[in-house]
């Protein structure tokens, strides 16, 4: 992984879907989402950043208005007469826990996204949850990325485990959960799973563990663990842990003078963001000053 200079923009991949969530008796129809989506709200506030993937004629590009105005270019996302991908989820009640009730992929069934050509190696590239047959589509037309992240999801890494695992060798970092690093390797703790991983080729391994901040290592440095924001309610937990892999890369890219626990921080800060709004509502209107003042109370320490 090399930042030797700032990166231009970050290029997304992932899914883009119509989102109906339940929690606690609230539920959420049709809501413009997806891996792709929440990690470019993510990023966005610090790079550049263009999106990749397929929808279908029914996706409602003018809710997302304020999305684009904050450089966000949907110029590379494929329009497709039919659905989009709807996902169904209920949460339960303190959010970090839920149940996929149904997947229903439209017209990205089977496709591969049309990747923009990319000539430069100034980018960063954030392999968003999907297919990890569509992840390595798009890494294979992103050889020059200087940066690349992976993140996916639970039943990916139950499904698809070795695809996903020859993925890292060509990644710098991957974002799990603590039940996605079970899954991933054979690990009884934190320290020993990211090793475990970073043994498959990436540099950083990153850990979102919800309500309960994130913790992070990069090969041959101590692990650092990042305290999570206290909030007084979540309005929707969906697409959180997009949103902190995006702000995550694009911390790190912007500026190769920032360190990890900066990136860390910043990550968790717009984590708390998306949680406040519905779908990415809460992280549309932010901006940096009002991130840092909830970066100035997290606490980031050697763990």
């Amino acid at each position: 992984m090399s930042t030797a200079v700032a990166l231009r923009e970050v290029l997304v991949s992932g899914t883009l879907t119509l989102d109906t969530t339940e929690q606690g008796g609230v539920v959420h129809a049709d809501i413009p989402g997806g891996s792709a989506l929440y990690a470019a709200a993510g990023a966005s506030l610090l790079l550049p950043t263009r999106i990749v993937g397929t929808v279908g004629d029914d996706f409602p590009f003018h809710e997302l208005r304020a999305l684009w105005e904050r450089d966000v270019d949907r110029s590379a996302i494929e329009v497709l007469h039919g659905p989009t991908f709807r996902w169904r989820a209920r949460y339960e009640a303190e959010g970090d826990q839920r149940v996929t009730l149904s997947r229903e992929p439209g017209v990205a069934a089977g496709r591969l996204p049309v990747v923009p050509p990319m000539p430069e190696s100034n980018y960063a590239l954030l392999l968003g949850s999907t297919n990890p047959s569509a992840q390595s589509h798009v890494r294979n037309a992103c050889a020059g990325a200087r940066l690349v992240g992976l993140d996916s999801m639970k039943h990916w890494w139950q499904e698809q485990r070795d695809a996903l695992r020859a993925l890292l060798a060509r990644v710098d970092i991957v974002f799990v959960d603590e039940a996605e690093l079970a899954l991933a390797v054979d690990a009884a703790d934190l320290l020993d799973g990211a090793n475990q991983l970073l043994g498959l080729g990436p540099s950083v391994v990153v850990v979102k563990r919800g309500s309960r901040g994130a913790w992070m290592k990069r090969r041959d440095r101590d692990p650092i663990e990042c305290s999570a924001v206290a909030l007084t309610s979540i309005a929707d937990p969906t697409g959180a842990g997009d949103a902190f892999a995006g702000a995550f890369i694009a911390a790190l890219g912007q500026d190769p003078a920032r360190n990890d626990e900066y990136a860390l921080r910043f990550a968790t800060a717009m984590a708390s963001f998306a949680v406040e709004g519905v779908g990415t509502s809460g992280m549309a209107g932010v901006g940096v000053d009002a991130v840092q003042r909830r970066m100035a109370a997290l606490s980031a320490t050697l763990s």
